[in-house]
């Protein structure tokens, strides 16, 4: 059985928190910059948003990773690139 190291995986969930916040605000300058006119309310949210998925991304990704690596069966374990695969 496969037991998954949490603080690796709410690790990896606090840098995609910190990627979302930079693209987050990123997005915010550029509407800052632009013509268009959004209210400090759905600034907010977009920011809570993007942060909140970047975040579950990244603790998604981590847990998936550490499962695929636990599994006993081989083909599982095995990774897949594009030169690989036969269609």
């Amino acid at each position: 059985m496969t037991r998954l190291r949490g603080r690796a995986v709410v690790r990896t969930g606090l840098l995609g928190a910190g990627v979302g916040l930079t693209v987050a605000l990123l997005l915010r300058a550029v509407i800052r910059q632009s013509t268009v006119e959004m209210g400090t309310t759905s600034q907010f949210w977009l920011l809570v948003l993007l942060v909140a998925g970047f975040a579950t991304a990244g603790m998604a990704l981590a847990a998936v990773q550490q499962l695929q690596e636990g599994s006993p069966d081989p083909a599982y374990r095995q990774r897949r690139g594009r030169s690989e695969r036969h269609d």
